[in-house]
């Protein structure tokens, strides 16, 4: 039987290209149609997603740099070896550390810390989500390891006596510290401490605050913390995915939890997309961005609190407003849906103690880091405040401050319709 050839490099149909076209259409009509406020992502350096476009996957990087189990791995190679010295130099090189730039997602970086260090039934000390603590600290850990939980002042900082106090009672093998809504600063020297009387680990998980400690404007997480680590697309501009950082006297432990344990090969196109977004740090003052950040953050704070908004620290030290809706006859998600109808992007979120479900909650976590990549000016800052806080207080509220804002600011952001 003769064997049809086919170029496999001919071009799509055109209804293929056709409904390609509609979803990317799609998806960059609804960046330039709403004000993006969740605090969990922020747009990317132009360069980044230069770096996400090209066919880095079509050659697998399976295994270590200059240690691959495939060959045609030397650009990979460079671009791990050299973004491992890039992700350090972020935070001043600390000295005993490594790093590495294979992990998938923050999740899957926090998982191969796990899998690093933490038998079977191992007790883990870890913020609850609906305190502020990310879902990969307890709840996907839980069913192999047993979680238990500190606390949080009334201010939203973490109660480092109660965290000592369950520490020394629970006797932890691994103390984990951050969260995805934590909107206060952490001490790690203080947790380091708490951890080494317990004979623990410390793992730090900074996704939300990388940007801030690297700027010198949070606490130190280094030479306090054995692993740390960060997601890029929280306000770092980068890909959705991880970076971990280790002591490197765990480089046996970490490099078998990469691979096999926890994941197979890298996800070579996000490590190409991280590494051009460390390189733009590196001409970039990371400073004067993270504390623009954390000004607009407050000044929208400050005026919510002063239209009777409740916020559940009564401030923030970065990018996230968390607003506490308890006393409110609007739940988060029905508050999320109404503003995104009017084009803004807000998401629902637990607050501590919070009795809804998290598809529901009693919370809007809201996030400052487009605003500051936009070049927010302050008046523009203030106004937006005071709409979501009539949206809140279920005021009437003119859908025009947004639209105006949005053909203002947006047009910075890039590919238009």
């Amino acid at each position: 039987m003769k064997l049809r050839r086919q170029n496999y490099f001919d071009r799509s149909s055109d209804f293929n290209t056709n409904r390609l076209d509609e979803i990317i259409s799609l998806q960059w009509g609804i960046i330039n149609s709403h004000i993006h406020l969740i605090a969990s992502a922020c747009y990317p350096f132009p360069s980044v997603l230069r770096a996400l476009s090209e066919p880095s996957f079509v050659l697998p990087a399976e295994g270590m740099p200059l240690s691959r189990y495939l060959p045609g791995s030397k650009a990979m190679d460079i671009v791990e070896v050299e973004g491992e010295k890039l992700a350090l130099r972020l935070f001043g090189y600390p000295v005993g550390y490594k790093a590495s730039l294979q992990p998938h997602s923050g999740t899957q970086a926090n998982q191969i810390v796990y899998n690093s260090v933490l038998e079977p039934d191992d007790t883990v000390l870890c913020l609850k989500p609906k305190k502020g603590g990310h879902i990969s600290h307890s709840v996907l850990i839980s069913r192999r390891h047993k979680t238990v939980n500190y606390e949080l002042t009334q201010e939203g900082y973490i109660d480092y006596d109660n965290l000592e106090e369950v520490a020394v009672r629970e006797k932890p093998k691994l103390i984990i510290v951050g969260g995805s809504s934590l909107s206060r600063e952490i001490d790690f020297e203080r947790c380091f401490k708490i951890a080494r009387k317990v004979n623990a680990f410390l793992h730090a998980d900074i996704s939300h605050t990388a940007t801030f400690i690297a700027a010198n404007v949070h606490k130190p997480v280094f030479p306090y913390c054995d692993f740390v680590t960060f997601n890029t697309v929280k306000n770092l501009r980068g890909p959705n995915s991880g970076i971990l950082i280790y002591k490197d006297k765990y480089t046996k432990e970490v490099h078998s939890s990469i691979f096999p344990t926890t994941q197979g090969g890298a996800n070579e196109t996000n490590m190409l997309g991280k590494f051009a977004a460390l390189l733009e740090w590196c001409d970039r003052d990371i400073s004067s961005y993270a504390k623009s950040i954390i000004y607009s953050a407050r000044l929208m704070g400050d005026v919510l609190m002063e239209e009777g908004i409740n916020l559940t620290s009564n401030g923030t030290d970065c990018h996230i407003l968390l607003v506490d809706l308890k006393d409110s006859s609007s739940s988060g998600a029905e508050l999320e849906r109404k503003m995104e109808e009017l084009g803004v992007l807000i998401n629902k979120n637990l607050t501590p103690n919070d009795k809804r479900s998290p598809l529901t909650t009693s919370g809007l976590r809201i996030g400052t880091t487009n605003l500051a990549i936009l070049n927010y000016e302050d008046k523009d800052l203030i106004k937006l405040a005071k709409w979501i806080a009539n949206i809140i207080n279920n005021q009437s509220t003119e859908i025009d401050t947004i639209r105006e804002l949005i053909h203002k600011y947006n047009v910075k952001i890039g590919k238009q319709d």
